[in-house]
């Protein structure tokens, strides 16, 4: 619930004010610069996790946070959906980004500090669970509600989701700062903390592993804004990314959090992307009705919550007590510039070679990535186990 926030933002964006201002006529090339708008103020959460480390506790950041995301909806729902509103849209798609990027960075600081390292992995596919979960909570229900009720309603639904999702931070106990932690001391613990990271076989593999660009569901963010190509209504586009992507995304989730207590979590993470890029090329390649895009789109959903689950578990693996919001934003960071440089490259993709050429492109970039990684990890071995091989013999 506490990750809910940034997901509610993710569907709202790409699904219904995909779908709503393709509806209206405004281009999936502008449709893609929201989303891009979006997806910006993650590749500088690097920025904000040193203020969440140092300054306010986590739970005061991210009641703060959650209020702002929450008025940003209630912006979405007077703002006229169509090209004449669409810079407004577009500052408020900043706005509600950023707002869940430090909610985000609060709730792992949290995490990070009341939750044991072994059960990490299981943590991370309850908070991809949020995210993809919530994106099609945003997205399709969202879409549902503009299609029955009106284009105003979704915004003041998302804010009222929005706060609700706060509820369990009022029962969390955090464990406070020590006084002798003044900001300085609490800022140079921070730096040697990176410093360690950086210079060690997981750590350099891990972020390694962020800046791939694999798995990353850049198409399918886009897609709702084609799904004329399908030939899909809305009412199908609301059900397979709302309550069926829900249904079927979440457990994906789940089942990539926990099958990395088992495996070494680069292992499931690139095993899934590859068959999630088989996935794309797959929808690209069969023919274009209504049941290939919904049967797609939940299969593919399914896939892509494993990737995240596992990509999720490489990140916790790597923080430690003193600054788990900075290090976890961080390597937020490095994985969301692949997605926000694949979702521009895509938007212009279709303009090109359609929405084909667009499956095929990112299907195409996921392959690559994991053949040149396997490539340069397998000439760099470390003669002794790395802390994810220990926890992980099988």
């Amino acid at each position: 619930m506490l990750h809910l926030p940034g997901g509610l933002g993710a569907g709202f964006v790409s699904v219904t004010l995909g779908f709503v201002l393709g509806h209206h006529g405004v281009s999936i090339a502008a449709v893609s610069g929201l989303a891009g708008l979006y997806l910006l103020p993650t590749t500088w959460s690097f920025l904000m996790g040193p203020i969440v480390d140092v300054s306010l506790t986590p739970r005061r950041w991210y009641a703060i946070m959650v209020a702002a995301a929450a008025a940003c909806f209630v912006g979405f729902a007077v703002t006229p959906m169509s090209a004449a509103g669409v810079p407004l849209l577009g500052l408020l798609c900043l706005c509600v980004s950023v707002a869940a990027v430090c909610a985000g960075a609060s709730v792992t600081a949290a995490m990070a500090l009341t939750t044991p390292p072994a059960l990490r992995g299981p943590i991370a596919g309850w908070t991809q669970a949020a995210n993809l979960g919530g994106a099609g909570l945003g997205g399709g229900l969202g879409l549902w509600i503009a299609g029955h009720v009106g284009e105003s309603a979704p915004g003041l639904v998302m804010a009222a989701i929005t706060l609700a999702s706060a509820t369990p931070m009022l029962f969390l106990r955090v464990p406070a700062r020590t006084a002798a932690a003044a900001p300085v001391a609490r800022v140079g613990a921070i730096g040697r903390e990176i410093w360690t990271l950086s210079r060690t076989r997981t750590g350099v593999l891990a972020i390694m592993v962020m800046t791939l660009p694999a798995a990353l569901g850049a198409a399918a963010g886009l897609l709702p804004a084609a799904a004329g190509a399908w030939h899909a209504s809305s009412d199908l586009v609301a059900l397979v990314r709302g309550a069926l992507g829900g249904v079927t995304t979440i457990p994906g989730c789940l089942l990539g959090g926990y099958l990395c207590r088992r495996f070494r979590h680069r292992t499931v993470y690139f095993t899934t992307a590859l068959i999630y890029a088989a996935g794309l090329a797959a929808m690209a390649l069969a023919p274009h009705t209504p049941f290939a895009f919904g049967s797609f789109m939940i299969l593919n959903g399914v896939i892509l919550g494993v990737s995240f689950g596992a990509l999720t578990s490489v990140n916790y693996d790597a923080l430690g007590p003193t600054s788990p919001a900075t290090v976890s934003a961080g390597l937020s960071s490095l994985s969301n510039v692949p997605l926000l440089a694949a979702t521009l490259l895509l938007g212009q993709a279709e303009a090109r070679t359609g929405v084909n050429g667009m499956l095929l492109t990112e299907a195409a970039l996921g392959a690559v990535s994991v053949a040149g990684y396997a490539v340069l990890a397998s000439r760099w071995r470390s003669p002794a186990r790395s802390s994810i091989a220990q926890a992980h013999p099988a």
